[in-house]
């Protein structure tokens, strides 16, 4: 068994261990650490370190040899000087000497003798079992890079932007909002169709599936005069008056059953009056819409009267009429004139053709 081998049997139990003539091996306890630039975690262990001034022969060393190799003490000082003699020509030629498990010998400045220590092996018994390990590094973005991210996420955006961005955002909302409405109050519809009679007689009245069933108090059409000749006389008066003509209507209403009024309507004959400019002329893609209608007539009504506030009323026909205040080429002259208009109508909307 060579000399290394009984230093490094005593260093687990004992924190001092000389070499007689050369040197002694000093323990101390170390924690458990990281090893900055290596990214090592070391357990807690038994730091050593050479002392060159400790060269007494204490008898531990020459001892443990003595038991080990079944030799007399004076043979195992013989051993340790012999070992001691191979070291001191390694490091005289400049030489790196290496114990095994404890650490290596080299020279150092004005003929000093350094030792470094082999961390493979932990001489602490408390940390039995405990192991080094290593972990790669963790990469960090810089403080630079960062903040400029968070500068470029606070980056100005001008207004006209915004609402561009503002109402690109709305217009998925407001579409499914108004399908879903509109799917909400036709299953309404459809219900109230199927419970009730509304199919075959339908009316204002009839919307609630629940109340009584209305109680005719008119009807129209031709019907026999009453047998009374003051009444009748009266009767036929007013139907041969001149201020009947082909568009009045009779409504016959029985009050107490007995004495019947006769009223006479009269049909609107107020028209429309077309316009040249009521259809889209121009070629700009975004309209201010200001109503959508299903009858054309309705369309065309509301697009005069804003013909006659000043506005180039113009009619777009889709599945239904919509009426346009008028067409712009960018958006951004017509959100500024959607702003001006909306203090005559808040409910416009911007489109797009």
């Amino acid at each position: 068994m060579k000399m290394e081998e009984y230093i490094s049997e005593l260093l687990f139990e004992h924190d001092c261990v000389i070499i007689p003539g050369f040197g002694g091996f000093v323990c101390n306890y170390a924690p458990a650490g990281i090893q900055e630039g290596k990214n090592r975690f070391t357990p807690p262990f038994k730091k050593i370190s050479f002392n060159r001034s400790l060269r007494n022969n204490d008898g531990l060393l020459a001892n443990c040899i003595s038991q080990g190799e079944k030799i007399s003490y004076t043979e195992a000082n013989n051993f340790i000087s012999e070992n001691t003699e191979q070291i001191n020509r390694a490091l005289a030629s400049g030489n790196r000497c290496i114990l095994k498990n404890i650490g290596t010998f080299y020279n150092g400045k004005e003929n000093t003798i350094l030792f470094e220590q082999n961390e493979d092996l932990n001489y602490l018994p408390e940390s039995f079992g405990l192991i080094s390990f290593t972990s790669p590094a963790i990469k960090r973005e810089p403080i630079e890079r960062k903040m400029e991210r968070k500068l470029k996420d606070k980056m100005v955006v001008s207004s006209k932007d915004q609402k561009e961005s503002l109402t690109n955002k709305r217009r998925p909302v407001v579409r499914y909002l108004s399908a879903a409405a509109s799917l909400l109050v036709i299953a309404a519809l459809g219900l109230i169709f199927l419970k009730t009679d509304m199919l075959k007689n339908y009316g204002f009245a009839n919307l609630n599936p629940f109340g009584e069933a209305p109680v005719v108090m008119y009807h129209t059409g031709s019907f026999p005069l009453p047998e009374n000749d003051v009444i009748k006389d009266n009767l036929r008066e007013l139907i041969a008056s001149n201020s009947i003509n082909d568009t009045t209507r009779y409504l016959k209403i029985m009050i107490n059953g007995t004495v019947p009024i006769v009223v006479s309507l009269q049909d609107d004959k107020t028209t429309v009056a077309k316009t040249k400019s009521i259809r889209i002329r121009s070629k700009g893609s975004f309209h201010i819409i200001g109503g959508a209608f299903a009858v054309p007539e309705n369309a065309e009504k509301f697009a005069a009267k804003l013909i006659k506030l000043g506005y180039d009323a113009q009619i777009i026909d889709r599945k239904l009429h919509l009426v346009s205040y008028g067409n712009f080429a960018t958006r951004g002259e017509a959100l500024e004139a959607m702003e001006k208009i909306r203090n005559l109508q808040n409910d416009v909307w911007l489109m797009r053709n």
